[in-house]
């Protein structure tokens, strides 16, 4: 206020608004890739950490081959969990092909844990970030450029 006297202003934000919108977007159309980018950092770390014997191994009437564990890791989207702006990825083995990775991650009272899913997932977190901001990075560029 000056001597009185109220001064204003008004600006139209319109322009800006719908960029913004835009630009939101652009960020949920691509939340799910971006997510799967992530999770296949998470995906190629635990495959590349898995114990794996030389020989096969027997348990019950059951003989796995060298390399069962590893081929078990997968990825699978969870839609469930996930919704616009959110997209949820698991990373695990399958069990009811590998059910002893519990013990090589964990140990039992007859062997030492050979732990693999924890520290691939400490290991690879900061990768697995970066790889989400690259793919949110480049679909907002893009639009940018529109």
């Amino acid at each position: 206020m000056r001597g009185g006297r109220v001064i204003g202003a008004s600006f139209d934000l319109s322009g800006i608004n719908a960029r913004l919108d835009r630009l939101t977007a652009a960020a949920k159309k691509n939340t799910r890739k971006a997510a799967q980018a992530g999770a296949q950092v998470y995906h190629d770390e635990l495959k590349a950490r898995v114990p794996m014997s030389a020989q096969p191994h027997k348990s019950g009437k059951k003989v796995y081959t060298p390399g069962t564990l590893r081929r078990a890791i997968y990825q699978a989207f969870v839609e469930g969990e996930s919704n616009e702006g959110q997209a949820t990825y698991r990373v695990s083995w399958n069990k009811s092909h590998a059910f002893y990775g519990k013990f090589l991650e964990y140990g039992t009272s007859k062997m030492a844990a050979k732990p693999f899913l924890r520290p691939g997932y400490d290991s690879a977190h900061p990768r697995a970030l970066s790889a989400v901001r690259e793919v949110m990075r480049s679909a907002v560029e893009e639009e940018l450029q529109r």
